[in-house]
């Protein structure tokens, strides 16, 4: 299975979910995240592993509502 390394903003979309979900995830320690080679202030997630996350526990992810999940990734 190949890796497939994205921006979280890029994650969220695809997954649907807050980019604030996967940043807490992050944040936690839960899942693993990269320097962007092309930018060191944007990191990178592995989409397999969110992907997993959140089919495994759902779209709620972290227990907490997104009230900001439109927020900009810098």
């Amino acid at each position: 299975m190949s890796e497939e390394w994205i921006t979280m903003q890029e994650a969220a979309k695809r997954l649907k979910v807050g980019r604030n979900k996967i940043s807490r995830l992050s944040s936690r320690g839960l899942i693993q995240t990269k320097e962007n080679p092309l930018d060191a202030r944007v990191r990178l997630v592995n989409l397999t592993e969110v992907r997993t996350i959140f089919e495994t526990y759902g779209q709620s992810g972290s227990g907490k509502d997104d009230d900001d999940e439109d927020e900009e990734e810098v």
